[in-house]
């Protein structure tokens, strides 16, 4: 079940170190993903580039900027109030892997096509928080439509071969 939030924070899960991984490009621009004035990856590198953040303690919050070199626009991860348009530009999902969180940035300036799928990254010992919530707590997995509709089948069938077997 994918557990994701646009405009959500990357929290570190547990104190250690956290690792970056490009999973690829859909992009037309050429951006570059920063944590603080650390530059990560660029659209230009293979996927499967990996990147060592460093050791960070629980809880610490990793806020990303992807800065867009042919607009000259910046995007940061969490709520669309961290970007000059108001709207949040990461789709933060942490049932990529086990500890591990997927960041999706959409790479233009009103939110471009919202497909987020400009640029992809992983990290691990990390987990998706929803800033909206109380305290900002972890997000709670919620089955995406398709599991329901697959669970909802499978259990309707299993009432009908029930009930033909009863009857038979």
């Amino acid at each position: 079940m994918a557990t994701s939030v646009l405009g959500g924070n990357l929290v570190v899960q547990h104190t250690g170190n956290v690792t970056a991984t490009f999973q690829g490009s859909n992009a037309g621009y050429i951006s570059s993903l920063y944590l603080g004035d650390t530059k990560i990856f660029t659209t230009t590198q293979a996927a499967g580039s990996t990147f060592d953040l460093g050791n960070f303690s629980a809880g610490t919050v990793l806020n990303f900027r992807l800065a867009v070199h042919n607009t000259g626009h910046s995007f940061f991860t969490g709520p669309g109030s961290n970007n000059i348009d108001g709207i949040a530009h990461a789709l933060i999902n942490d049932a990529f892997g086990e500890n591990e969180t997927l960041v999706s940035f959409e790479d233009l300036l009103g939110g471009g096509d919202r497909d987020y799928n400009d640029l992809i990254f992983s990290f691990s010992n990390t987990e998706a928080h929803d800033p909206t919530a109380t305290n900002n707590n972890k997000l709670v997995a919620n089955p995406e439509p398709s599991t329901v509709i697959l669970l909802g089948s499978g259990l309707m069938g299993l009432a009908a071969w029930r009930m033909r077997k009863k009857n038979a």
